[in-house]
Formats: structure tokens, sequence, C-alpha cells
């Protein structure tokens, strides 16, 4: 397929890492994971890599996002991103660890935005879970926490967004944040965790969909759907597709690839060659929100230009 005839597309959730370089402490031989062996994602993951998988589609930017890198250095990331946008012109925008409960959390947050102008906001994992193989090993109360909300304060008048991985079951307490701090961009990553593809009740991440979606500061990014559900089908990502751009609007949806860590269950074009088929049934411009327009509005990308086309001679 020719990347001129797809639609514009913004990966608004991938990573890169350097193994080589850095220490991705998730990575290493025997750590318990989500995805269970990563055995076949220890290697590196540069702008080559992305190029390769992602050849045939219209990419028009990325956003890059933590990846689990060294927390003894979460500007590294930054910094390390921020390098790769300017040899080759993607990432276009950049979001970063940072652990908003730490005494450091607002002098790192003003190094991140120090280190790329392509910073555009935060994320820390919230993701707790009941079943022990699901869960990030957080604090379920975390957003809670009096010093967390302090750092999450800072976000909204130095103009940055916050990721929020959360499961279903903490979406209340995601929706409080949300209230708390309307000046606050928030953007749901991984689809919300929809943990009933494991067992087929996703009647719960239905209904904090649907909590969540009523806060206009609150946008959603479908992405990494195999990390629960590694066979996933097409029927269930249009379902997926349809709760969450029935209860958010196309306006505030977007997606992503979460490459190379789905690259473990499949394809970078399998996975995109699936939401162009699932958005395939609406307007011209809701598509067009959907595979690119929200990334562009919410993530503030820079330097938009076919990937593929910019990078010939890379």
């Amino acid at each position: 397929m020719n990347p001129a005839e797809t639609p514009p597309i913004i990966d608004a959730h991938h990573h890169l890492w350097d193994l080589d370089a850095h220490d991705y402490p998730w990575l290493r031989p025997g750590r318990p994971s989500i995805v269970g062996d990563t055995s076949a994602i220890r290697r590196n993951y540069l702008t080559g890599d992305f190029l390769a998988d992602s050849v045939g589609l219209n990419l028009i930017g990325t956003v890059h996002l933590d990846g689990g890198f060294d927390p003894r250095d979460p500007v590294g990331e930054t910094r390390f991103a921020d390098a790769a946008h300017r040899a080759h012109g993607f990432p276009n925008a950049i979001v970063g660890a940072v652990d908003l409960a730490a005494p450091e959390a607002p002098a790192l947050i003003e190094a991140h935005q120090a280190a790329s102008s392509l910073f555009r906001g935060v994320r820390q994992i919230l993701a707790w879970h009941q079943n022990p193989r699901l869960s990030y090993g957080v604090r379920r109360d975390l957003m809670d926490d009096p010093a967390w909300r302090r750092g999450f304060a800072r976000l909204g008048p130095a103009g940055l967004s916050f990721d929020l991985q959360v499961f279903p079951g903490q979406m209340r307490d995601a929706a409080r944040l949300a209230h708390d701090f309307p000046d606050t961009q928030i953007i749901l990553n991984q689809a919300g965790m929809p943990d009933g593809l494991i067992d087929g009740d996703l009647r719960a991440w239905r209904a904090g969909m649907a909590r969540l979606a009523e806060l206009p500061n609150v946008s959603a990014k479908v992405s990494g759907l195999a990390m629960l559900k590694p066979d996933w089908t097409l029927a269930e990502l249009r379902h997926v597709r349809e709760v969450t751009v029935e209860a958010f609007g196309a306006d505030r949806v977007m997606l992503g690839s979460n490459f190379p860590v789905d690259r473990l269950f499949r394809g970078y074009r399998e996975i995109f060659d699936g939401y162009l088929t699932v958005t395939g049934g609406y307007s011209a411009a809701e598509r067009m929100a959907i595979l690119s327009g929200t990334a562009a509005r919410i993530y503030r990308p820079a330097a938009l230009s076919p990937l593929h086309e910019r990078n010939l001679t890379a």
C-alpha cells in the first residue's frame, strides 16, 4: 500500500529504547511483567526499527512515552528521545516519567522541560489490580495521597498533561482527580486497561469509561489491548473503539501502537490496519480526529510531515 493512499496518522503511544546505552529494569531477565516473557523484545528498538515496522502507513508524527527507563535518571530518556527527533524528525512529542510524590518532583519536571522543547507531559503508571499478575505494584490509593497530589498540581500551571494508566476499578478515583484539577489535561492510556477482555465481562470498564468521559479535561487513547488479550479479535477491537468513541466523542479519542511492547503479540501494520478498518464507518472529520487530529491538538507535536518520506536517506 502506498502511504499516500492512507489517511494521515499520529501514533500517540510508542517507545524507543537503547539497551546498550541505558538500563531498563523491567526488561531484565527474570523480572515479572504484565506481558509475560519479554525476551523477544529485550533488544534495542531505535528509529530505524520503528520505520521498518511502520512502512506503508502515512505516519506524520509520533508521541514517545516513557518506556521503563532507568529510574535513577528519568530525564535521560527525554534527552534520548529528543536526540532521536533531531536526527530523524520524530518522535514529535515526549511524555516522560516523574514520581509525583517524590520531593524532587518539581525539579524533575523542570529538568524534563529544559531537556527538550518537545516535552509535553508526565506519565506515572498507577495501574493497580487485585490480580498480582496484572498489577504494576503501585499503591491503590496513590491518587489520593496528599504528597502525590501536590506534585500533580504542578502539571497544569506548567502547561503539561498527565498520561493516566489505571484499571477500571480505579476509574472512580481517577474521575475525582480529574474533577479536582479541571485545568490539567488527562489522557487515559491503553483504552482504560479493559481487564474484562480476559473473562468477557466489560461492564465495570464501560461504566468507568462513561464516568471519566463526563470530565471535559479527560481524553482517551486506544492502544495496548494485547497486554490483556494477546489474541484480541477485530470484533473486540471494534467494541473497544465503539465504547470509547461513544463515551468521549471522536475529538477526544486517539490511537497508539504501544510498540515495541505489543510487538510480542502482532505486527505494527496489523494493529494499524485494524484501526483503519474499525474507523472506516465514521465521517471523514471524525476519522481524521481519531487517527491524528486529537493527538495533534492535545500533544501539540512539532514538525509534522510524512515520516517515511523524510527518512528515505536516513
